[in-house]
């Protein structure tokens, strides 16, 4: 590799998450703290969690909360309890020695403390600890809680309602990270030639879950492909073609620009054709509503969903309709349950870049594009797949496992196109 190559690795690491690290953060709070609560010392704050893999090890637990005086106490507990309300661990400390005056995220360390499913993480704020709070859509998953008998309290909060709260708790931890090799096996890339890309993984605990090919212009620095397969078991090999192309984006006929875009996993058979591919985008449905979302898109390039990151469909095509729900009159369903506004909501999508500095921007917007189009026309929106400038490119692969362990590895050969 060259020293720009180079230059474009290291960026790379940073871009997509790739620094290899075995801690993962477990968190259903969107990191914006809108307030703070107490209550007393009889109950506790809790959040349900899901760890990400049998035996996982939390190892730490980290608060959002300040301190405020006078304080009725000098402690707090924090109490790790399993799915059937057992304690599994607890941890006593001066809540001085942690909280400050000021809403601030505290780390607290836990001895590994093993967990499987669902567990409990219980915040009992003795020592006058205001605990932070996100008044965004609640995850469902926070609580209050009491002890001597541990159990689960019925909602009684003033000023915070249960499906607009979560607590800002958040649980630390980890499990065996996998390992990574790859190697370029053709490194030329074409229509009738393509590249290929072999990836091998290995899991301690087994529980490989993907492998994803970024492919990134040496020059522009643009990711311009991402395709991922499935990974299992300790042990999984992945074989990558990239045939030297691009996506991109049209609007009424024209060429938007280059964007993101990456083959969807896990989609039931009967949909598969039809939600081939995802892009991430924002949807702007007017003045006041923004919204970041999915846009899926078929084999054949055509929009068939808009799907919001609240999980919220504000599109779908009649062939993904007629297929979930046959017999369905479309036109009445568009009026009924389509959010998109002919000649006035706009989405924009990402061309996602690699820094050359860490102060430089990863990504800029494609459009924002008005939705002219109609419903049945599928607003006339396609993802193009066009040949890739020609060039050196450079091919990065990302390994998950189900402990949500990240691994990544750049190709030592480049690939060219011709």
């Amino acid at each position: 590799m060259d020293k720009n190559c180079i230059m474009v690795a290291i960026a790379i690491l940073f871009a997509i998450n790739c620094v290899s690290a075995s801690m993962v953060r477990l968190t259903y709070d969107d990191g914006g703290v809108e307030d703070a609560a107490w209550i007393d010392g009889q109950r506790g704050h809790g959040v349900v969690f899901t760890a990400p893999t049998d035996n996982w090890s939390l190892s730490q637990v980290a608060i959002l909360g300040k301190q405020v005086m006078p304080s009725p106490s000098e402690i707090f507990v924090i109490e790790v309890w399993d799915q059937n309300l057992s304690l599994l661990y607890r941890v006593t400390d001066k809540a001085s020695s942690y909280f400050g005056d000021n809403l601030n995220w505290s780390i607290v360390d836990l001895p590994d403390v093993k967990v499987s499913g669902n567990f409990l993480v219980a915040f009992f704020e003795f020592a006058g600890v205001w605990q932070g709070v996100d008044k965004s859509p609640s995850s469902g998953r926070s609580v209050l809680v009491s002890r001597n008998p541990n159990r689960l309290l019925n909602w009684s909060m003033q000023n915070s309602t249960q499906n607009q709260t979560n607590w800002m708790i958040q649980a630390l931890g980890y499990s065996p990270e996998p390992k990574l090799t790859i190697a370029v096996i053709s490194d030329t890339a074409s229509v009738k030639s393509p590249s290929k890309i072999k990836a091998v993984a290995t899991d301690p605990d087994g529980n490989l879950k993907s492998a994803t090919e970024f492919i990134v212009d040496n020059k522009t620095r643009e990711i311009v492909w991402a395709q991922a397969k499935e990974m299992t078991g300790s042990s999984s090999e992945a074989e990558f073609s990239w045939p030297g192309a691009m996506f991109r984006i049209s609007a009424d006929g024209q060429d938007k620009g280059g964007i993101y875009a990456i083959n969807n996993l896990e989609v039931m058979a009967n949909l598969s054709s039809l939600l081939a591919y995802s892009a991430p985008c924002i949807i702007e449905l007017n003045e006041r509503a923004n919204f970041s979302a999915e846009a899926y898109f078929g084999e054949d390039g055509l929009l068939n969903a808009l799907i919001d990151s609240y999980g919220r469909t504000h599109y779908i095509s009649q062939d993904i309709l007629d297929i979930t729900v046959p017999g369905t009159d479309y036109q009445k369903f568009a009026l009924n349950n389509i959010t998109i506004i002919k000649d006035k909501s706009k989405i924009g999508f990402f061309n996602t870049k690699v820094p050359a500095r860490q102060d430089e921007q990863a990504s800029e917007i494609i459009g924002p594009i008005v939705l002219t189009g109609t419903p049945s026309s599928h607003y006339d929106l396609k993802l193009l797949r066009l040949n890739a400038g020609m060039g050196e490119y450079i091919a990065i692969v990302k390994v998950e496992d189900r402990a949500s362990n990240v691994l990544n590895n750049i190709a030592e050969k480049t690939i060219k196109v011709k």
